[in-house]
């Protein structure tokens, strides 16, 4: 009855900033945060899902989720830094993973700043080379997106959890989309010029170093720790399972190299 009533109260701060008027957003966001500062990130996503279940729609709970986790920043931050696991475990590896991302998501931004400055594919080659590479690397990201959506996401679902996979679902389907616009059209650009080039590639770009980036933030400090607490221990060993089936797509993790390589040295040995 207890956690009925809190996450009742937590369900009405939520409407409270989505319904605040632009005058009274900075106020409610400062209540907000004093009485979102003992809300995990668990007990968030439910009151998120019965919002859903109740009407609201994804659309604006995407829009709402922003807002709090500005609201929420720090302390979700730290609960989630607090998330001591081994390298092995499933988060830690997706975790990894979204370190390579955002180091790529970087430098995809830079080239794009640099092609922006040229006047001629000619004087933008070695900036459309990089973009070529970084194009065919986050289409291999896509299996990062298959492991959670395969092996953590029903798992979730089977536990009650349901809306928050869904938003995720619908996140991944639309960078799917961008990176394919993306590597679709810096594998043609023999086939358009240099202006209608730029003014079809930039928004791309500037959607996906926007977006993903923020949403690689809800994973890390949202997703991760609710999964974590939701997960017994046993079902992680199958999600890792279920990870190795799929396969990697940024790096091996540690525990597989290792083992990969012990077998190729008993291998050489016969």
């Amino acid at each position: 009855m207890e956690q009925r009533e809190k996450r009742e109260e937590l369900k009405q701060m939520l409407k409270r900033l989505h319904e605040a008027k632009p005058e009274e957003l900075a106020t409610v966001k400062k209540e907000a945060a004093k009485y979102f500062k003992d809300t995990d990130p668990k007990e968030l996503a439910l009151a998120e899902q019965e919002l859903i279940q109740e009407g609201t729609k994804r659309e604006e709970m995407k829009r709402l989720c922003d807002v709090h986790l500005e609201v929420m920043k720090e302390q979700l931050g730290a609960k989630a830094k607090a998330l001591k696991l081994p390298p092995s475990h499933p988060i830690s590896i997706c975790k990894d993973e979204h370190t390579i991302i955002k180091r790529n998501l970087k430098k995809l931004k830079n080239t794009l700043g640099k092609i922006k400055k040229a006047t001629s594919f000619d004087k933008a080659k070695h900036q459309i080379d990089t973009l070529k590479e970084l194009s065919h690397f986050f289409m291999e990201t896509e299996k990062h997106h298959q492991r959670e959506e395969e092996a953590i996401f029903p798992r979730l679902e089977a536990h009650g959890v349901v809306e928050p996979p869904q938003i995720f679902k619908e996140d991944h389907v639309e960078f799917m989309a961008k990176k394919k616009g993306l590597k679709e059209i810096v594998m043609n650009t023999e086939q358009v010029e240099f202006s209608k080039f730029l003014e079809t590639v930039a928004p791309i770009i500037e959607f996906l170093t926007k977006k993903l980036e923020e949403h690689i933030y809800k994973e890390d400090n949202i997703l991760y720790p609710m999964a974590y607490e939701t997960l017994e221990k046993g079902e992680w060993v199958e999600v890792r399972k279920k990870f190795d089936a799929i396969g990697y797509c940024c790096f091996a993790p540690a525990d597989l190299k290792k083992k990969n390589k012990k077998g190729v040295t008993k291998k050489r040995k016969r």
